[in-house]
């Protein structure tokens, strides 16, 4: 029989157990920092280790309390492995934003990151040192002494942070300042704050009610018009415009849209580097140095002042939720569209949301606006997005395991996914030209953000916007407009393709789609950010 270890033992080693083993890419991202070998920087990096048990030992001193110290132990070591693998494997930080894009994933996605090797890594280092807890014997002290104990290694904690910043004060400020991204590396730390974080801003949100933006939001001049409207805005996902051939890519991702007579915006940057982020900012009326989740679920946005001017909106899933825009109007998920060449038992490809479109479009004779939230490029199983026959960059990724494939096999399955894209993209426009004559089409595609396929080693999306790579930031943007449309709205195209090249951003969708639609809103309209404003005639 082993002898029963007393609780402040146990929390200090597995406090440097965690710092130690669970901060792979800390540890990384620090020894790049200092590279160079010398005596300061060992020194330097030793009191890292040691600042951070130190900051982990004091918070799990707040816990010291028996039948409750061994469940938050197990608790977080099983976490901490969790954490540990998507940065270690995917090169992800976890952030508030980051959290929050796992609380609003759906099942199925979340399904998709969980691999053998996830389990390998999760019984090794989770559930393995978890039943060394349970089983360990951890000795605690009467109740008062206990408390004694724990303040007294509280104080030691604080004391060893003290000297350890006095001693490094000049590399710490100059390494963190330098680098604010390994802040979102810290294990568990990172996960603990982003979480309580997270969860505090939606227990607040759900208090307020959803305000008005607007009083006085009508149709303009154009409203009286013999021709019904249709506009179709795709809302793609996860696609990078560097891979796209009508930007200059080198591979024909590209040849339906080619095709057609599109207005290509080939310099459009995202609000944020994630779904839960960039969607409900992107819909809404702020800006990106605006918005935050307070207005973009707190405040009605841009498909509420669509409605209110009188037209028809509806909104078609295939994603994991429109992130509350689409709460107030008419919207569906895919999964209620019966087509089994184009479903399975968890998805459908992005091609199923015109099925029957025609039904919906039908049963008003109002203008309308409809979005299609597309499934698009949703990693890391690309392969799962495309139907088999789209498999024409080879060879692909047959895996959601990215850091088991090559990089071209990457590249090729993501490749694919814009491909496909491109075909529904075609088929979307394909749909608006078989429109009876008296109704006016248009087509705007507009990705919420990019993806990472290993540049520096990152994967995926979601990393901060201050130090988001392009990969993550560029998306694609394509508007087409039938002849009939372009002429009953006054948009001059020549004009807008001459512009196409000029900067732009999410923040332009709000006050364009009002621009383009004739819709007049004085308390939230800007001209300025509206890319029709000077090519209407």
């Amino acid at each position: 029989m082993f002898k029963a270890v007393r609780s402040q033992y146990v929390v200090l080693l597995f406090s440097l157990f965690l710092v130690l083993g669970y901060n792979q890419s800390l540890w990384q991202g620090i020894l790049q920092t200092r590279n160079e070998f010398s005596l300061h920087n060992a020194l330097f990096i030793i009191s890292v280790a040691v600042f951070l048990t130190a900051i982990i030992n004091f918070l799990l001193n707040l816990v010291v309390v028996k039948h409750l110290l061994k469940p938050v132990l197990i608790i977080l070591i099983i976490s901490a492995a969790m954490a540990s693998f998507f940065m270690d494997s995917y090169g992800v930080l976890i952030d508030s934003t980051m959290v929050q894009n796992v609380f609003e994933t759906d099942a199925h996605e979340a399904t998709e990151l969980l691999s053998f090797t996830f389990a390998q890594h999760l019984i090794l280092w989770g559930l393995a040192p978890a039943f060394v807890i349970y089983k360990l014997d951890i000795s605690h002290s009467t109740f008062f002494r206990q408390i004694v104990i724990n303040i007294f290694s509280m104080i030691m904690s604080v004391l060893m942070i003290g000297l350890v910043a006095a001693g490094f004060y000049q590399d710490y400020a100059s390494t963190f300042r330098n680098h604010r991204e390994f802040r979102y590396l810290i294990n568990p730390t990172n996960y603990i704050y982003a979480i309580a974080k997270t969860l505090t801003n939606q227990v607040e949100q759900e208090k307020k009610p959803v305000l008005a933006i607007s009083q006085k939001t009508t149709r303009g001049v154009l409203a009286d018009k013999s021709h019904r409207s249709v506009t179709i805005l795709v809302l793609g996902e996860t696609a990078r415009a560097q891979q796209f051939h009508i930007n200059g890519y080198k591979r024909q991702t590209t040849p339906h849209i080619e095709r057609e007579n599109i207005i290509n915006f080939s310099n459009v940057s995202s609000c944020g580097t994630a779904t839960a982020i960039s969607v409900p900012c992107m819909f809404s009326k702020f800006s990106r140095e605006e918005y935050d989740n307070d207005k973009g679920h707190n405040y009605q946005g841009l498909l509420d002042e669509i409605a209110a001017s009188g037209m028809a909106v509806y909104w078609r899933e295939n994603n994991s939720g429109c992130k509350g825009v689409c709460d107030r109007v008419q919207h569906e998920n895919v999964v209620h569209v019966d087509v089994p060449e184009l479903c399975n038992a968890n998805d459908c490809f992005d091609q199923a949301m015109l099925e029957h479109l025609d039904d919906v479009i039908n049963k008003t004779d109002k203008d309308m606006l409809v979005v299609l939230h597309q499934k698009g490029s949703h990693g890391p199983a690309y392969y799962q997005r495309i139907p088999k026959s789209f498999e024409h960059f080879t060879p692909v990724c047959q895996t959601s395991e990215l850091q088991n494939c090559s990089q071209q096999e990457i590249t090729n399955t993501y490749d694919n996914t814009i491909l496909y894209t491109d075909f529904f993209l075609g088929r979307v426009i394909s749909f608006l030209k078989n429109q009876p004559e008296t109704t006016d089409t248009a087509m705007i595609y507009i990705s919420d953000h990019g993806e990472s396929l290993g540049e520096k080693n990152m994967y995926l999306h979601g990393a901060p916007y201050f130090m988001a790579p392009k990969e993550q930031t560029h998306v694609p943007m394509l508007i087409w407009l039938s002849e009939q449309f372009a002429q009953d709205y006054h948009i001059n195209t020549s004009c807008l393709k001459q512009h196409s090249d000029v900067a732009i951003s999410h923040d332009n969708l709000f006050h364009s789609m009002l621009g383009m639609l004739d819709i007049s809103s004085p308390e939230n309209y800007r001209h300025d950010l509206d890319i029709f404003a000077n090519c209407r005639s």
